[in-house]
C-alpha cells in the first residue's frame, strides 16, 4: 500500500479514480456521512475492485466508487426518510446526485439498483431479466447485488 497525497492509497494497482465526478463523491460524502461510515463506504470500494480485479472483470471504477460511496448514505439523517429501507433512501440520493452531475439514466438505474438491493439476498433472482451490457449490468441473480457493484459498466 502506498499512500497519496489526497489521503487515497493504492492497493494492487487499485485506486480512487482521478476524475472530477470522484472527487464531487468524495467531498458530498465527507460533508453528509461519518468519518467512520465513509472509511467504511471507502474500503466497500476497494474490496468490489479488488474482487471484480481478481474474477477478471471489466467495470467502470467510477459507477462502482458512486455505487461504494452511496451505499450506506440512507443511514444519515439528511438522506433518511421516515417511509423508506435505508438501501432505497441511499439509492435515491446517489439518483440525484448522479442527475445532477450529467451522469446518463442507464447508469444512474444501474447503480441505484446495485444500491437499492445490497442487502436483499433472495429477491435479484426473481428480476426479469435484462439485457446484459458487456460483461454484466450490476444486478446478480444469486441475492448478493451490493456484493457485486463490481460488475456496474457505462454503456
Amino acid at each position: 500500500m502506498t499512500f497519496a497525497a489526497e489521503k487515497t492509497f493504492t492497493l494492487e494497482g487499485i485506486r480512487i479514480p482521478d476524475t472530477r465526478l470522484a472527487r464531487e463523491i468524495t467531498q458530498f460524502v465527507r460533508d453528509t456521512e461519518s468519518g467512520l461510515l465513509f472509511h467504511h463506504s471507502s474500503r466497500v470500494y476497494y474490496w468490489g475492485a479488488l474482487a471484480g480485479k481478481r474474477r477478471g472483470l471489466k467495470f467502470d471504477h467510477e459507477l462502482l466508487y458512486a455505487g461504494a460511496m452511496f451505499h450506506d448514505m440512507g443511514l444519515t439523517p439528511a438522506h433518511s426518510s421516515a417511509h423508506e429501507r435505508f438501501e432505497v433512501d441511499g439509492a435515491n440520493a446517489a439518483r440525484d446526485f448522479l442527475s445532477s452531475h450529467g451522469i446518463g439514466r442507464g447508469d444512474i438505474d444501474t447503480v441505484w439498483t446495485a444500491i437499492a438491493l445490497h442487502t436483499t439476498p433472495g429477491i435479484p433472482q426473481h428480476m426479469h431479466p435484462v439485457p446484459r451490457r458487456r460483461s454484466g449490468d450490476g444486478r446478480r441473480r444469486d441475492g448478493r447485488a451490493g456484493a457485486d457493484l463490481c460488475r456496474i459498466q457505462r454503456r
